[in-house]
């Protein structure tokens, strides 16, 4: 594990400055001490205020970025991946595990949850079962779209500092997982690579119509447990599918028979041999990004 970096808990994102200026002195006196950003140029650093980079002079090779269920915290994903180990060719990795924004839940009677985007039912499926049945009501595209755009501004961020997309993965759980698919697939230029573990294709479509080439080129690893209750396997598998054969997307589905809604060990080893061998093809000659000192 020597060569790659698992920052800790993630820092709460820093409140707007809009917001700081609607409060009054005399109510939260220390959340004015923050200076606010200049809405242009600074709106990059705003957008990734809860992302912990490594530390300044650390030399990386390529980066993952790991987003984490509705409901649950980065430091809930960085446990099952303690013991994670890469090949010494990929170089040193840096692991970033941004924390959702606290947003108010439809299916939490609108109480402030971490959440990418909201979701409006349970379970993620095709029909609801009832008398009579009826569709699922799916994310509104908006959300889902915002979402999406703050992931691509943490990609952008890493660009900036000298790691080529090439040479970034995302991969996620759950809801993070939902927006790490929609996130690659619309990726100008392709990534590393993307993992999805008991996501779904957000929205109200199973093939979005923003795929990009970037994203049809970008190797995706499909993981979903037969037994999962929340993410209906069966909706899963259809949606991947659909991926595949209408949008020519480069994706491998594999459905474990025993797995429930989680990282089981199965999963996590196939994670760990998608991972290591993305990174090792976007690997080249060695010029990774430097932090800033």
């Amino acid at each position: 594990m020597d060569d790659q970096e698992h920052p800790p808990q993630a820092e709460e994102a820093m409140e707007s400055a809009g917001e700081a200026e609607e409060e009054a002195e005399d109510d939260v006196p220390q959340k004015r001490a923050a200076k606010a950003p200049p809405a242009a140029e600074d709106r990059l650093a705003q957008e990734i205020a809860n992302l912990w980079l490594a530390a300044p002079g650390k030399q990386v090779s390529s980066a993952v970025i790991w987003l984490h269920h509705q409901g649950e915290s980065e430091a809930m994903q960085q446990m099952l991946f303690r013991n994670f180990q890469l090949p010494e060719e990929v170089g040193r990795v840096r692991w970033l595990w941004p924390r959702a924004p606290l947003q108010p839940s439809s299916i939490r009677g609108h109480s402030p949850t971490l959440q990418w985007f909201d979701i409006k039912e349970y379970p993620i499926c095709r029909m609801v079962r009832g008398i009579p049945d009826r569709p699922r009501k799916g994310e509104d595209g908006g959300d889902v779209s915002a979402a999406v755009k703050r992931t691509e501004t943490m990609v952008r961020a890493l660009e900036v500092e000298g790691i080529p997309r090439s040479r970034i993965l995302l991969g996620g759980f759950g809801q993070g997982a939902a927006l790490v698919l929609r996130t690659v697939l619309q990726s100008k230029e392709p990534l590393a690579g993307g993992v999805v573990c008991s996501g779904w294709v957000a929205g109200s479509t199973d093939v979005p119509d923003d795929i990009s080439e970037g994203g049809r080129s970008t190797a995706l690893l499909w993981c979903h447990g037969a037994r999962d209750d929340v993410v209906e396997p069966r909706l899963a598998a259809e949606q991947a599918k659909a991926l595949k054969e209408a949008a020519e997307v480069n994706l491998r589905f594999v459905l474990f028979p025993e797995m429930q809604f989680e990282l089981a060990s199965q999963a996590l080893s196939e994670i760990q041999r998608f991972i290591a061998e993305r990174l090792l093809l976007a690997a080249g000659p060695a010029d990774g990004g430097l932090e800033p000192g």
